[in-house]
């Protein structure tokens, strides 16, 4: 688990952990005990495998782990692989971010596997990419003509998405927030 995640559940702290929350209590589960910052890298039956810090994209504990003989690659909550991403702000996370991860896996030679759903390929991560980056071209635009975030959302710019990316956790009007409070704040 990436450091990040693991402090916010009350773990790598120095001395005495807090105690476990009640819902890990209910699960009946501990606080993993491992935790990295930017690499942990290890080889398992012949694979090499790295699990990489990334640039907060969905939070500030994006990791990817990549199985480099099997060319196989997990982005986590960075590639939902159901529906539109999540940006949490509130743990780091931030649209950029999660463009420049997802940017350096769009080569179809890659297989990725998505947080939820069927193992894709490069290709598909690059149409995501792009379709990230369109929504928040046409966001942008609608910005600077003066538009306000409830005139925005009635524009629907996710329209020509949904069929494709509108049926995960992420609804398409709480991803056109994301991007437009993302956007905003650059100003």
């Amino acid at each position: 688990m990436q450091e990040n995640a693991l402090q916010r559940i009350g773990g790598n702290v120095m001395g005495a952990p807090p105690p476990l929350s009640p819902r890990f209590i209910e699960l009946k589960v501990d606080r993993p005990r491992i935790a990295f910052s930017e690499v942990l890298a290890f080889d398992l039956n012949e694979e090499s495998i790295h699990v990489v810090h990334q640039s907060p994209g969905y939070s500030n504990a994006d990791a990817i782990v990549h199985f480099h003989v099997a060319n196989l690659v997990y982005l986590g909550e960075v590639f939902p692989g159901d529906g539109y991403p999540a940006i949490d702000p509130t743990q780091g996370g931030t649209l950029d971010g999660l463009l420049k991860t997802l940017s350096g896996w769009t080569d179809d030679k890659f297989r990725v596997v998505p947080a939820r759903g069927k193992v894709t390929t490069g290709a598909t991560v690059k149409v995501f990419r792009d379709m990230i980056a369109a929504v928040r071209d046409r966001v942008q635009k609608m910005i600077n003509l003066g538009q306000d975030e409830n005139q925005i959302l009635a524009e629907h710019p996710t329209a020509d998405f949904d069929a494709t990316w509108g049926h995960g956790r992420t609804p398409s009007d709480a991803f056109v927030r994301e991007v437009y409070d993302a956007l905003k704040e650059r100003r």
